[in-house]
C-alpha cells in the first residue's frame, strides 16, 4: 500500500524559498513581470508576485520546474497551492503528462484494490447480456457527422489487417448487408417487369440504367426479353 508520504514525494528535492526583495520586479512565466509582494505560508515559502489587482506566486525557478515534471498531488503540497492553479500554469507551459504524474498513476495501479477493481471492470465489459443491451441501445442510432470525419481522418492512410477485414465481413454477412459496389437489390416486382416489359418501359419504372437491366436480365437467364428491349 502507498503511504502518504509516497503520494506527494517530488522528483525534484524540496527546496528553500529563493532569495528576493519586497518590491522587486521579477519575470513570472504565466503572466510576464510581477512585482514581489508578500509570500506564501506553504511547506515551501514563495514569493507572491502582484500585476494589476491579481497576487499569486510567482511561477519562476524551481516552482516552475515542478510544474513541468511533478505530479499535481505533490506540487500542491509543497508549495500550497490548489489543484486547479497548478493545471493553469501547465497550460500557460503548454504542458501535458509530467513525468511525476505518470508515476503516481503507476504506482496507484499496482495497489491490490486498483488491480482488483480493474479485474472485476473487465469481467463486467465481457458479460454477454449487458454488451446484447449496449448493442440494443446502439442499433439504429447514426452516428454523428463530427465524429464520422473525425474517425475518417484519423484511419486515412492506414489499412486494416487481413484479420480485422475478415471478422468485419463475416460480421456484414450475418446482418444481411450489402456491399455498396452491389447498388440497391431488385425487388420480386422489378423482377417481374423483367419477364415482361421492354427495356425502355423497365427503365422508366425502376429508375436504372439500361445496362443495370440487361446484366440482370443475363443474370436471371432472361436473354429474350433483353433482345426485344434492344430492338
Amino acid at each position: 500500500m502507498m503511504l502518504p508520504r509516497d503520494r506527494y514525494k517530488p522528483h525534484l528535492a524540496p527546496t528553500a524559498s529563493p532569495r528576493f526583495r519586497y518590491g522587486s520586479v521579477v519575470m513570472d512565466e504565466a503572466r510576464g513581470e510581477v512585482v514581489v509582494v508578500g509570500i506564501t505560508a506553504g511547506k515551501i515559502p514563495w514569493p507572491i508576485g502582484k500585476r494589476g489587482r491579481a497576487k499569486s506566486p510567482v511561477l519562476y525557478g524551481d516552482l516552475a520546474k515542478a510544474v513541468q515534471r511533478e505530479a499535481n498531488l505533490a506540487v500542491c503540497h509543497w508549495w500550497g497551492i490548489t489543484g486547479q492553479t497548478v493545471t493553469k500554469w501547465r497550460k500557460a507551459l503548454g504542458v501535458d503528462r509530467t513525468e511525476g504524474t505518470t508515476k503516481l498513476f503507476r504506482a496507484n495501479a499496482a495497489e491490490e484494490g486498483c488491480r482488483l477493481g480493474l479485474k472485476k471492470a473487465q469481467a463486467k465489459a465481457r458479460d454477454p447480456e449487458r454488451c446484447a443491451k449496449i448493442a440494443a441501445a446502439r442499433r439504429g442510432r447514426k452516428m454523428p457527422k463530427a465524429l464520422f470525419r473525425k474517425l475518417v481522418a484519423l484511419r486515412k492512410g492506414s489499412r486494416m489487417s487481413d484479420e480485422a477485414r475478415r471478422k468485419m465481413s463475416e460480421a456484414q454477412r450475418r446482418r444481411g448487408a450489402r456491399p455498396p459496389k452491389a447498388g440497391v437489390p431488385w425487388t420480386a416486382q422489378e423482377d417481374g417487369w423483367l419477364r415482361t416489359l421492354p427495356t425502355a418501359e423497365v427503365v422508366r419504372r425502376t429508375g436504372r440504367t439500361k445496362m443495370a437491366v440487361y446484366n440482370r436480365r443475363c443474370h436471371r437467364e432472361l436473354a429474350g426479353r433483353e433482345d426485344e428491349g434492344r430492338r
